[in-house]
């Protein structure tokens, strides 16, 4: 990320972080006296004007293509993304500060994707996965226009078009693993950030729900910044998957980063008791492990433990179900935490209309008030019917249309990483409908990430292979150095 970074804009940041610490002592020296309101008020603008201009200038640098200043800015994008810092009704879905400041920061987003393609799409041969992925996000906003709530369905799919976009620009121009750094510094904000406002604010950190035992109240599981136990649970796992996938590969700024990651992502893990998450990423570190080499022995020995762990299962189900659950409860296990009783509503629903389905974040609105279900039952608790009942059979087939696409492109690559990180989100979704179950946040971005690091490794193939480099230089406001082959 930060790897081999200029050194002018690391002068620049350490003269931003020197006039902030001077602001810092004047402000605590001045406030110390004895001020009227309105001197306050004056104080605080005079003070809050350089910063503004620093800040201004961080992130205009940033657009145009300075690469340390992208990767910093693109950190706080998906910090602000990603958090939430008030609690609200689960359904309403009204635009307050938070929310503005979210569309603000997709507002810098879609500035810098505009200037980046203006660039790239006449100097870079953009891979064909592209394009079939470009179908799909649009397939999502021709979703919505028939969605339940209009505009929020229709600000969701455009959101999520720019999170795409995003996510190529920052593979393709900051570079791949700039790309992951950035996910990994911005997940270690939010996971340090999660643990603060678990002990210090538990009416944001601590998950509340209602019992038959205790009626509603807090049960302990950290919801953290993110609004939702399985939402900072994603967070925690994703960003284990990523130090864990990529740590060899990593210069000494993107280690040290990993090693201060790890163990703030795993306390945030078992804290959220988020165990689809859990799964899956124990899961798709074990797929990375497995197909680097001597496969066919690790497949041997994989296939091995998983009949013994099935025989066992079959052998005390009861016992084993009533361990793993929460309440004790095999039921819990067998009904997958109440998710069947939600499949099988949407199955029945998306029947009524197979082929477009409802629109896209339509379940929010739909599901809770169905009588079978319960108020916040409000999406499908799962990826794939989700799809189905947005946008039918016909937004499923493209979807996977776009996965095998992937795939075979991962095995032409032979990209291990990326595979183990595909499989992390196809397991996992057979549990969670993230990252479609409404407003864009950091799984949508985890998401296109995924997605974009192949883009830009067939970009980069297909790049070196044909065209000198030279090419491909984009002329920005701060001279950029050539991209490396590897």
């Amino acid at each position: 990320m930060i790897d081999g970074a200029r050194s002018p804009a690391l002068r620049t940041v350490s003269l931003a972080a020197g006039v902030t610490a001077l602001y810092g002592t004047a402000a605590f020296a001045i406030f110390s006296l004895p001020l009227r309101a309105d001197d306050v008020h004056a104080v605080v603008l005079l003070a809050a004007t350089p910063l503004l201009l620093i800040g201004l200038y961080v992130v205009a640098n940033g657009v145009l293509g300075d690469r340390l200043f992208g990767a910093l800015t693109a950190i706080v994008y998906i910090f602000i993304a990603a958090a939430v810092f008030r609690v609200r009704d689960y359904d309403d879905k009204s635009i307050d500060l938070q929310v503005a400041a979210k569309l603000a920061a997709f507002g810098i987003i879609f500035i810098t994707n505009t200037i980046f393609f203006s660039f790239a799409l006449r100097r870079i041969r953009l891979p064909r996965l592209f394009f079939i992925w470009l179908v799909f996000f649009c397939a999502l906003i021709v979703c919505s226009l028939y969605a339940v709530k209009l505009s929020f369905a229709l600000t969701c799919t455009i959101l999520f078009l720019f999170c795409y976009l995003y996510a190529v620009y920052m593979t393709m121009w900051l570079s791949r693993l700039t790309a992951i750094q950035v996910m990994m510094a911005a997940a270690l904000l939010l996971c340090v950030g999660s643990i603060f406002v678990y002990y210090a604010i538990p009416s944001i950190g601590v998950m509340q729900a209602w019992t038959p035992e205790a009626g509603f109240g807090e049960i302990g599981r950290m919801k953290g910044l993110t609004g939702s136990a399985n939402g900072i649970g994603f967070i925690a796992a994703f960003a284990l998957l990523l130090s864990v996938l990529y740590f060899r590969s990593f210069g000494t700024v993107g280690k040290l980063l990993a090693v201060g990651l790890v163990p703030s992502a795993l306390a945030c893990l078992i804290l959220s008791d988020n165990r689809s998450s859990m799964i899956a990423v124990v899961a798709s570190i074990w797929l990375s492990v497995v197909f680097r080499r001597h496969v066919s022995a690790k497949l041997l020995v994989s296939v091995t433990l998983g009949l013994i762990g099935v025989a066992v299962l079959a052998a005390f189900p009861d016992q084993i179900f009533a361990m793993l659950s929460r309440s004790g409860n095999p039921e819990e296990i067998t009904s997958v935490t109440g998710r069947s009783a939600i499949w099988s509503v949407v199955i029945q629903m998306w029947l009524q209309r197979p082929l477009y389905g409802y629109g896209y974040t339509s379940a929010l609105a739909i599901l809770p008030l169905d009588p079978r279900l319960f108020h916040v039952a409000a999406h499908a608790h799962n990826m794939y019917l989700e799809l189905l009942f947005a946008g039918g059979l016909i937004l499923l087939a493209v979807f996977l249309f776009a996965v095998v696409q992937t795939v075979l492109a991962i095995i032409r690559l032979r990209a291990v990483n990326e595979a183990a990180l595909l499989f992390f989100f196809m397991l996992r979704g057979l549990t969670e409908a993230t990252p479609f179950s409404g407003m864009v946040g950091f799984s949508s971005l985890a998401f296109t990430l995924t997605v974009a690091l192949v883009i830009a490794q067939l970009a980069a193939a297909r790049r070196f292979a044909t065209v000198p480099a030279r090419r491909f230089s984009l002329a920005g406001a701060v001279p950029m150095p050539q991209q490396s082959p590897s």
